[in-house]
C-alpha cells in the first residue's frame, strides 16, 4: 500500500502494517471504554496494557510503538484482519487465500462502520484515514465479496480491485462508455467484471477449482527431490513465513520443529504435521506420508 518506493511491498509486509494500525484502532476503543463507563482497569484489562500514562487529553509520546505490546491473538478481528489481508491481496497460499468467509464480511462491514475513528488525546485511528493500509485492505476484501456475490461496486471499490486511482477509473469508465447510477457512483458487478478483467493491476479470485489444482501441483513440486527440511523451508519461504511463525500458527512445539528441520531423529507426531500443512495449504496426506518416510529413514 505504501508509495513511498517503487517496489511493492510483500503481502506479509502489507498484512504485518495493517495488523499494527489494528493496534491503534483497539486503542481507541479502549479510550471509549473510558469515556462510556469511566473505568481505566476495565479499559486495560480489555487492551492487556497499562494506559497509566493515557487520558481523553493526551498520549505519551512515541505511543504508537508501545501499542506492541497488545497480544493481538485475543483479539478475533486480528484473525479477520489477517484473512482479510490475503483474500484481498489475493496472495500466499490456496487456502489462505480462500480462508475469508461471509461470517467475516459482515463483522468486517460492522467493523469499519463502528469502531472509532478517535482515541486518547484526540489522535485519529487508521479508519480515519482512507489511504491508511488497514481500511485499504478491509475494503478491499469487502469489494471482492461485493464482486462474487454480484453486488455493484462503487468508483472506489474498482480502484482498490484495479490498483489506480480514483480519476483513473472514471476516466477509463468514460472511455468504455460505461454510465454509473447513483450517490456514491457505482456500477453493476455483470459489468464490473469484465471492466476489471481488462485492467493489468486487477487479480482475480481464486476459485475452488483453481485453489484444489493448485494445493496439489504445490505438494507435488515440494516433494520431488527435495528433503524434508528443504522442503518446509521452500513453502515457508514462498509465503513470506518464518519458522517460529509456522510453528506458531501450526501450535507445535518449537524444540520439535527445530529438532526436524535439523534432519535429525524425532518422534512422528502425525497430528503435528497435519497442523504443518493446514497452515502452509498444501496436501496434508501427501505431505503427513512423504514426512513420515523421511523420518522414519533417519
Amino acid at each position: 500500500m505504501s508509495r513511498r518506493s517503487t517496489q511493492s511491498p510483500s503481502a506479509a509486509e502489507i498484512r504485518d502494517e495493517a495488523l499494527n494500525e489494528l493496534r491503534e484502532v483497539l486503542l481507541g476503543v479502549a479510550s471509549q471504554i473510558v469515556v462510556t463507563i469511566g473505568d481505566d482497569s476495565l479499559a486495560e484489562t480489555y487492551l492487556g496494557m497499562s494506559l497509566e500514562e493515557y487520558s481523553l487529553g493526551s498520549v505519551p509520546r512515541g505511543y504508537q510503538e508501545e501499542l506492541v505490546a497488545i497480544d493481538l491473538d485475543r483479539f478475533w478481528i486480528a484473525k479477520q484482519v489477517r484473512a482479510a489481508s490475503s483474500f484481498a491481496l489475493q496472495l500466499g497460499a490456496a487456502e489462505e487465500r480462500m480462508a475469508f468467509s461471509e461470517g467475516d464480511w459482515n463483522d468486517l462491514e460492522i467493523f469499519l462502520e463502528g469502531a472509532p475513528h478517535v482515541s486518547f488525546g484526540g489522535e485519529l485511528t487508521p479508519l480515519h484515514n482512507e489511504d491508511s493500509t488497514l481500511r485499504r485492505t478491509l475494503e478491499m476484501a469487502l469489494a471482492r465479496m461485493h464482486l462474487m456475490h454480484g453486488f455493484s461496486l462503487t468508483v472506489r471499490q474498482l480502484s482498490l480491485l484495479a490498483g489506480i486511482g480514483e480519476t483513473a477509473v472514471r476516466t477509463s469508465l468514460s472511455a468504455d462508455g460505461i454510465k454509473t447510477e447513483g450517490k456514491p457512483a457505482q456500477v453493476s458487478a455483470d459489468v464490473a467484471e469484465p471492466w476489471l478483467h481488462r485492467r493489468r493491476g486487477f487479480v482475480p479470485t481464486l476459485t475452488m477449482e483453481q485453489a484444489s489444482a493448485e494445493t496439489k501441483e504445490a505438494t507435488n513440486n515440494a516433494s520431488s527431490e527435495t528433503s524434508l527440511a528443504e522442503e518446509i523451508e521452500n513453502l515457508c519461504s514462498g509465503r513470506d513465513m518464518k519458522l517460529g511463525t509456522l510453528a506458531r500458527q501450526a501450535q507445535i512445539d518449537d524444540q520439535w520443529l527445530n529438532t526436524l528441520m535439523a534432519g535429525e531423529r524425532v518422534a512422528y507426531d502425525v497430528e503435528a504435521l497435519c497442523r504443518i500443512a493446514k497452515t502452509l495449504g498444501i496436501d496434508a496426506p501427501l505431505f503427513v506420508g512423504r514426512a513420515i518416510t523421511a523420518i522414519l529413514q533417519r
